[in-house]
């Protein structure tokens, strides 16, 4: 419960659905106080406009991404992708999950895995389970997308976690019994700060390769400054970041040796 609650409350308070709230003071003070309740208005509009634009969306998310640490790849022990999220599909009666597929994050994470993987020759951990209580289990997804589509079977299917401080935590508890340490950690770009951060929590050092790679940014132009939805999702995923770096800074942070045992 203390999980669906979380979620729903990212959901509800960050932007975009956050500035929305802005919207509903505005109703509420329209009779009462209409210049207040036109201030209101102007600054959802301006707040969703600003997040909006590639470059506040790229902004935020510099803040959080972290580049890739190739140099050091020699010294990891294992790859541990972590899931991206999955996509049900029903029966005809919509009754009944019949199957399930890997969503664009996800894909992209396994492909950047899977290069890595062949490159390295390390054994590979999937990690994801499934949140909405569907199966297949999201490393399930992941495991046969590897198998079938890169020829690379996971030695490791972690299928209980549901978010990301759960993938690290569970992961670990494979891993540490087995004297892995050091693990190259495959993820989105936006997603890698706070993912190295709970899997340093659970004991374990991970080597960020974020997938799929990217460069430094290209230069200004005009497009930049235009609104698009790609960007306002962009702007999502890194307030969404910031956030979860908060909580990891303040999470009750287990030993490697509790970890082990549990």
């Amino acid at each position: 419960m203390i999980w669906e609650i979380g979620t729903l409350a990212k959901q509800v308070l960050l932007p975009p659905l956050g500035l929305t709230w802005l919207l509903v003071a505005a109703w509420l003070l329209l009779r009462r106080r209409p210049a207040l309740a036109r201030t209101l208005i102007a600054a959802t509009i301006i707040g969703w406009a600003i997040m909006a634009t590639p470059i506040t969306s790229g902004w935020l998310v510099d803040l959080v991404r972290v580049p890739a640490a190739e140099a050091q790849y020699g010294r990891a022990q294992a790859i541990v992708i972590l899931g991206g999220g999955r996509g049900l599909i029903w029966d005809a009666q919509h009754e009944n999950v019949k199957d399930a597929h890997a969503n664009g994050f996800t894909l992209e994470r396994l492909h950047a895995g899977a290069r890595i993987a062949r490159r390295t020759g390390l054994p590979v951990l999937v990690t994801s389970g499934k949140p909405d209580g569907f199966d297949p289990t999201e490393a399930e997804v992941m495991r046969r997308v590897l198998t079938d589509d890169y020829g690379i079977v996971p030695r490791w299917l972690e299928d209980e976690s549901r978010n990301t401080a759960e993938n690290a935590d569970f992961s670990a508890r494979m891993l540490l019994p087995q004297g892995i340490r050091t693990v190259i950690l495959v993820t989105s770009g936006f997603h890698l700060r706070r993912a190295i951060t709970l899997f340093a929590q659970a004991g374990v050092e991970a080597l960020p390769a974020p997938a799929p790679p990217s460069g430094p940014p290209g230069p200004l132009d005009w497009r930049d400054f235009l609104p698009n939805a790609q960007s306002l999702m962009r702007s999502h995923y890194a307030v969404h970041e910031i956030g979860g770096l908060i909580y990891a800074a303040f999470r009750a942070r287990p030993t490697p040796s509790a970890t082990v045992g549990n």
